[in-house]
């Protein structure tokens, strides 16, 4: 699906200013990173079904949006929800894009009023863990882990510049309890390979001395 491009100020307030959640790409048209970045934003927002809109604006050519979003290198990814600034990305991290947009969606989104089935609930765990090659299901977040054993994990995945993604287990109890019996492993952390689980925090520092297990691990390009 193709992106919607902004050429002036005028259109950058409209679009920003409507209800949901609104990215706005600021891009340039020189910068390989940034076609890569509309490429995996096509992909999300054909899975989204209408939970937030994307929009480009060339950083060079709007230079009054720029200024008002602070925006200084391309690419940068500003978030809007109910018309106002709720978040920003500079640079190319499709990891970290992926958590802000499920973080905008969600938040304040009610909970079914009726309990999952145990297949339903399986099959959103599958979703979850498959959201990125790396998934880590932790209490917090990576930038606001909220207990020991988390913030330790958190420290090897970024000391070898792993690129991850994480989910935060005490913002929902059905996947926080869910996800102990579909794995078969009863704490957290938990850190998933490709779909597979791979273990808890002792597990993964032992799995961390073999290189050939860091040598699979993706990482965050620089």
């Amino acid at each position: 699906m193709p992106l919607k491009h902004l050429t002036n100020k005028s259109e950058f307030d409209t679009y920003t200013r409507q209800p949901g959640v609104n990215l706005v790409h600021f891009s340039a048209s020189w910068a390989s990173a940034c076609g890569q970045l509309n490429e995996i934003f096509e992909v999300l927002v054909s899975e989204a079904k209408g939970s937030f809109n994307v929009a480009v604006v060339e950083a060079e050519e709007v230079p009054e949006a720029s200024l008002q979003c602070g925006v200084t290198a391309a690419p940068t990814v500003v978030f809007f929800k109910d018309g106002k600034e709720v978040d920003k990305i500079h640079g190319f991290h499709p990891t970290d894009l992926k958590t802000l947009i499920m973080k905008h969606t969600t938040e304040g989104v009610p909970k079914p009023a009726e309990a999952e089935t145990t297949e339903e609930l399986n099959n959103r765990l599958k979703r979850l863990i498959n959201t990125a090659r790396v998934t880590l299901f932790m209490k917090g977040d990576r930038y606001q882990p909220r207990c020991g054993f988390s913030r330790q994990i958190i420290d090897l995945l970024n000391g070898l510049n792993v690129d991850y993604w994480t989910f935060d287990i005490l913002q929902d109890n059905a996947v926080r309890e869910g996800l102990k019996v579909y794995s078969d492993w009863p704490t957290y952390p938990q850190l998933y390979l490709d779909g597979e689980f791979l273990g808890g925090l002792d597990v993964i520092k032992e799995e961390m001395k073999n290189p050939e297990f860091v040598d699979k691990l993706p990482k965050m390009s620089t």
